[in-house]
């Protein structure tokens, strides 16, 4: 089964719902840091889709220590606060999809199951 990690302070439960009834695991902390702890110690984490939005971090921060310590472990980023600039960050930290909430669920199931088989990555940009 694969494990999903989450962080995302206000919506994360919902997206941590969704994705156990399709049948994966996963587990959602609401600070980046904690995240960062939580794969440090060695935890099993297949994906990890992150808001941009996050109490003690930025999000694409997040990302950029995140792909220091573990380069192609897939990321989806989530966000209500999506602007160009931030998609460009991303796009440049190789994630996997970047989305506007609100996701709908079926979008959401198909992106997990693309990123989870495939491990594809947006273009980086130059």
């Amino acid at each position: 089964m694969k494990n999903i990690l989450i962080i995302d302070p206000l919506h994360g439960e919902t997206h941590l719902e969704l994705l156990r009834r399709f049948g994966f695991a996963g587990v959602r902390l609401t600070e980046a840091r904690s995240a960062l702890e939580h794969i440090r110690r060695g935890r099993p984490v297949d994906l990890v889709i992150t808001e941009l939005e996050l109490k003690d971090m930025d999000g694409i921060e997040f990302v950029a220590d995140l792909r220091r310590s573990l380069p192609d472990l897939p990321v989806i980023v989530v966000t209500e606060q999506g602007s160009i600039e931030s998609y460009l960050k991303a796009a440049s930290l190789g994630v996997v999809e970047y989305l506007n909430k609100p996701v709908m669920k079926n979008e959401l199931r198909r992106i997990v199951n693309l990123a989870l088989d495939d491990n594809p990555t947006l273009p980086r940009a130059a």
